[in-house]
This record gives C-alpha cells, structure tokens and sequence, in this order.
C-alpha cells in the first residue's frame, strides 16, 4: 500500500544528501584549488609543502644595446666594456674554439689552441659583462664542402656567393645536427647571447637555381624552430642578425617577420636599421 507520507520523507532525504555532496564537492574543490584551508578553518598551523615551492622570477635585467667587438687576441679587454661580441664562426667555417664535434674536426674547422676555451670560460665569468658569440650560420666554406650539406645549383654542385664562399642548404639534416651542436657547445661555454649572422638564404649573386621565395622561408623557419627549440633548456638568448629585406611581404632572404619575431633581440647593419625599425634591433658594432 502506498504511503505518501514516507514517500514524501524519501523524497526529502534525496535532495538532502544531494545537497550535501554538492556541499562536500565544491569545499574539496576550493581546498584543493588553495581558496579555503581546512588546517586554518579549524584553527590549526597550515602543514609544510611537500612538493616544490614556487619560483618567484626575478625581474629581467635589461640588456645592453651597446657591444663592441672583440678579436680573440683581445679578450683580456673585455672588463672595460658593458657588452663585447666575439666572433666563434666565421663565414670561412673557422670555429674560434675547440670543439668536441666530430664534423668539426672532419672540416679542420675547429680551433687548434687548447687553452682557448678556458680563456672563453674566464670571459663569459667576468662580472657585469653581458658576452655575444657571434655565429656565421648558414654561410660556411667549409661545411659547405661535405656531402649533403651545400645550397646546390641546378647543376648539383655547391652555389658559391660573389666571394666564392659555399652558403648551407638550411633544411639538410646534417646542416641543422651541425649548428645545434656548434651553438650548444657555445651555451656549454657560457656565452650570454649567441647572435646568428647570415641565417637566411642569399640575396645576392645568381639566383637562378635557388629555392622559391616561400620555399626559402618555410625552410628557415622550420630550422629555426629546430635550433631554438635544441636551445630552450639552457639561460642563452639565441638572437639574429635582420637582413635588409627582413620582415618584408616577400623576402628573398626568407626572413618574414613571424620569424624575426621569435627570436629574443634581432640586431641590425647601421644601414638596414630604419628597415628593421618594427624590431627595435640593436645596431650591430663595426668589427
């Protein structure tokens, strides 16, 4: 027999526990999100994390737009400046350190003076100095002579630029294993900032058998991404030299602006400084 009484009590203890497990949830909830803590409502000392605390970043130290450039031979001038830029790759593919790379080797490109790296190591310590390795990316003699590795004419063979110097093909495999790994033994030594010159394709010289101009630029982006990406665990800013036609609606160069903007700074000729104006790019020292 129906009773409607306990039917209606039934009814009330339903919504009653429901109620309560909303109750419960959303407290859980809150807790667990750090807006009420149960320690503290009942009148207890909150218990220690045990997970990791939190990192509080400190600001930003704001750096330098002034460098002077250093040879090698100088370096022991560098406590005079607030910033230097040493040249580590030249556009021959002369590194300026010893490197452990054994493409390097292969090339003769590495440095033959064993105590280089220490000196390097010294400078990149010195107090209140900020260091720039500069790096000739994708121009390389030397690279550039190894299989696989060279920007290519029609033909097959190595395109050379007005001063006969092979430039690299930036969506090899082994080009981009090469310059990851020269660039991270530069981090390993403690530069500040590793500046990138000549990372783009050519613009001047026969172009005739060159990629396309949104060949060009999807193939630079994508070794960027790549290089940057191998870089993100160590404190380097990884900067670039801005070619004149950077950040233009078709650049030969392949440096579109998207591009340009992922890099920490974009440095600059004096003279394509007014071209690059959208970047704020710091002018880049006469050697």
């Amino acid at each position: 027999m129906h009773n409607p009484f306990l039917s209606r009590l039934g009814k009330l203890l339903f919504i009653i526990l429901c109620t309560a497990g909303v109750i419960s949830g959303g407290f859980l909830l809150l807790c667990r999100r750090g807006y009420l803590d149960p320690a503290g409502l009942l009148g207890e000392e909150p218990a220690q994390l045990t997970s990791a605390p939190v990192v509080i970043r400190e600001e930003e130290k704001a750096l330098p737009t002034r460098a002077v450039f250093l040879s090698l031979e100088e370096l022991d001038q560098a406590p005079a400046f607030e910033s230097v830029v040493v040249t580590m790759k030249e556009g021959d593919g002369a590194l300026g350190y010893v490197s452990s790379l054994e493409l390097a080797a292969d090339l003769g490109a590495s440095s033959g003076d064993p105590a280089r790296n220490a000196a390097l190591v010294a400078l990149n310590q010195t107090p209140n100095l900020h260091t720039v390795a500069l790096v000739s990316c994708l121009r390389d003699g030397a690279a550039a002579q190894a299989d696989g590795m060279a920007l290519e004419r029609v033909s097959g063979s190595p395109w050379l630029d007005e001063t006969r110097t092979g430039w690299l093909e930036p969506a090899q495999p082994q080009v981009q294993a090469y310059l990851i790994g020269v660039c991270r033994e530069l981090a390993q030594l403690g530069f500040d900032e590793i500046l990138l010159t000549h990372c783009c394709y050519p613009t001047d010289g026969d172009q005739a058998s060159l990629a396309q101009e949104e060949e060009r630029a999807e193939a630079l982006e994508a070794f960027c991404r790549q290089l940057q990406g191998a870089l993100a665990d160590w404190p380097v800013l990884l900067s670039v030299k801005g070619e004149e036609d950077g950040g233009s609606l078709a650049p030969k160069s392949g440096q579109t602006a998207g591009l340009l903007a992922t890099f920490a700074r974009v440095w600059a000729a004096e003279e394509d400084a007014s071209t690059l104006a959208a970047f704020q790019p710091v002018i880049l020292p006469e050697e």
